[in-house]
């Protein structure tokens, strides 16, 4: 499999970017509420409390959309072929 340098190096600056962001999160002593990892602010903005608008649930069905294509995306690790 020959990888395209641009994207191969693209991928890893973005990689790279999250792992610098989520440690910077972990690590942080000044967290302010719900201010933590990725998966807390999404868990935040999923688990809204009070009355939900129209934006927030547009926002779970795509999120739903999103996680329900990555799985086949990735194929399986390419167990299935």
């Amino acid at each position: 499999m020959k990888l395209r340098k641009k994207y191969a190096w693209a991928w890893i600056l973005w990689v790279l970017s999250f792992a610098v962001i989520e440690l910077k999160a972990i690590l942080d002593d000044d967290k302010a509420e719900g201010d933590f990892t990725f998966s807390h602010f999404i868990r935040r903005l999923i688990v809204e409390k009070g009355k939900v608008g129209i934006a927030n649930w547009a926002f779970r069905a795509f999120l739903l959309g999103v996680f329900t294509w990555l799985v086949p995306h990735f194929n399986y690790f390419g167990l299935l072929q």
